[in-house]
């Protein structure tokens, strides 16, 4: 439990430092605001976001799951505000910001875990 903590910490601290490397938008003040990222981000996806998920579904099921977007930069909006050293420069930053982090999370994981591959 402690290890696949620590292993979607570390994932989603790299998927930050690439996302802001790949946007101008997103920028980070030092490594350890990117450290803190990442774990605010996955108490937010945790608690927050399901939360989120749940108000919205009636919209998300009339845009086919496309509304899912929005809340993804809702959270990331919301990590932005709560981390010291992380900003956004605008809400379709983080729109694409989080499609970009979902991508590099998923690759890396691939990369890290090849065995927990679904056949």
């Amino acid at each position: 439990m402690k290890s696949r903590i620590i292993a979607s910490w570390i994932i989603n601290a790299i998927s930050f430092f690439i996302v802001s490397k790949i946007l101008s938008g997103i920028e980070f003040n030092s490594f350890m605001s990117i450290l803190l990222a990442g774990i605010v981000l996955g108490i937010v996806n945790a608690t927050l976001k399901p939360f989120f998920i749940i108000i919205s579904l009636p919209i998300s099921i009339l845009t086919l799951g496309i509304f899912l977007l929005i809340i993804n930069g809702i959270v990331l909006e919301t990590v932005a505000a709560v981390v010291p050293g992380f900003s956004i420069s605008s809400f379709w930053t983080a729109v694409w910001g989080s499609i970009l982090l979902s991508i590099s999370n998923m690759i890396i994981t691939y990369i890290l875990f090849p065995e927990k591959r679904i056949s």
